[in-house]
């Protein structure tokens, strides 16, 4: 039997969906024919939400924390939103995860120094998604 090992980023979305619960629909979205499309659909009672998930080795930000996401994550994702969709990208590291909600500061990224205040927790960027796409929260 093969075994293949599972990339940090899987790793990293994994250990965010074991605090999901039955709440919230998720699909994985994998199209080898249609690039750009996030990694996860969520679907609450209220709103979806599509994500973006990046993770990084670094344990500590030098420069401008971004997900460094591909040119045609930008297009798809500034395009949805420009429709009105909900789109985020999510930064996961050793110590959390950081939410970018415009496709602009997807781009510009966020300061070093802001890094440890905008980092979540699994729990808490779980908590988050759950919390939107059941309209528990106002839209950003």
């Amino acid at each position: 039997m093969l075994f293949m090992a599972i990339k940090p980023e899987s790793q990293f979305i994994k250990s965010v969906h074991a605090h999901l619960g039955y709440s919230v629909y998720s699909m994985k979205n994998h199209n080898e024919f249609v690039s750009g499309v996030p990694d996860v659909w969520y679907s609450g009672g209220c709103r979806d939400l599509w994500v973006e998930y990046k993770y990084s080795p670094v344990t500590f930000f030098r420069k401008s924390a971004t997900p460094e996401l591909s040119n045609q994550q930008l297009l798809w994702i500034r395009g949805r939103q420009e429709e009105g969709r909900n789109v985020w990208a999510i930064l996961g590291y050793k110590k959390g995860g950081i939410i970018f909600r415009t496709w602009q500061e997807m781009v510009a990224g966020i300061d070093p120094i802001d890094v440890p205040a905008r980092t979540l927790s699994r729990q808490e960027l779980t908590t988050t998604i759950v919390r939107f796409v059941h309209g528990l929260t106002e839209i950003p």
